[in-house]
């Protein structure tokens, strides 16, 4: 009996040593922004590179232990520290690192810039599996990042598939979509003067009071009968 429960004990825990592992091959470098003058700001008020992380996976992630580089010939160059509850990623959310070689700063900094760097490097806790890689582009211009059409979906071997520039930075939130006009723009542009606007809200208007007038002259009828 004591033999049996040692026994299912080591496939418990090796169970969760491999659904650990599974899930943190779920995340995905999903964007970086290189040349940082006027756009997201970190926990100091500062404007650096950035890097964000997406959980693909419907299950949180712990990246504690997991390693960022921008050096193939040295995976380990960043060590995602534990012990700080934010690098639990919930399930199809993001997390933003910053690329300002500040990793006194805490345990979002990382220990390189992206200036020189040509590549970015995501690797599991074992410090040799790569999860993701992508080169990085110098050629961008200021403010103008590069990431996943759509979150989680395309290349994990640097071969950019799935990857475009984008004409706006989407730092921990969605980048499908992004290049899309925002609704008051599209607006804006279908109706110039705001004549569509103001005919349909006076149809409105008019009709609910075309509504009420039917309902009260029922309800005078109804009193008077």
């Amino acid at each position: 009996m004591k033999h049996f429960k040692l026994f299912l004990t080591v496939v418990g825990l090796a169970l969760c040593l491999t659904a650990g592992a599974q899930s943190q091959s779920a995340m995905r470098l999903n964007e970086y922004l290189v040349v940082n003058t006027d756009d997201f700001q970190d926990d100091f008020g500062q404007q650096s590179a950035w890097i964000e992380l997406f959980n693909s996976s419907y299950g949180t992630v712990d990246i504690a232990g997991c390693f960022l580089s921008d050096d193939p010939a040295d995976l380990k160059k960043y060590a995602i520290p534990g012990g700080d509850l934010q690098t639990k990623i919930k399930p199809r959310q993001h997390v933003i690192f910053w690329a300002d070689n500040k990793p006194e700063r805490g345990t979002f900094h990382v220990s390189f810039d992206l200036a020189n760097a040509k590549e970015i490097i995501f690797t599991k806790g074992d410090g040799k599996t790569i999860i993701d890689r992508i080169p990085v582009r110098h050629d961008l211009g200021e403010n103008v990042s590069f990431g996943r059409t759509e979150d989680g979906i395309g290349s994990t071997d640097g071969t950019s598939e799935g990857w475009t520039v984008l004409s706006l930075t989407s730092p921990s939130t969605n980048n499908k979509h992004v290049d899309k006009a925002a609704k008051p723009d599209r607006m804006k542009e279908i109706d110039p003067y705001g004549w569509v606007l103001a005919l349909t809200a006076m149809s409105v208007v008019f009709l609910a009071l075309i509504l009420l007038y039917f309902i009260f002259k029922a309800i005078g009828n109804a009193n008077t009968r």
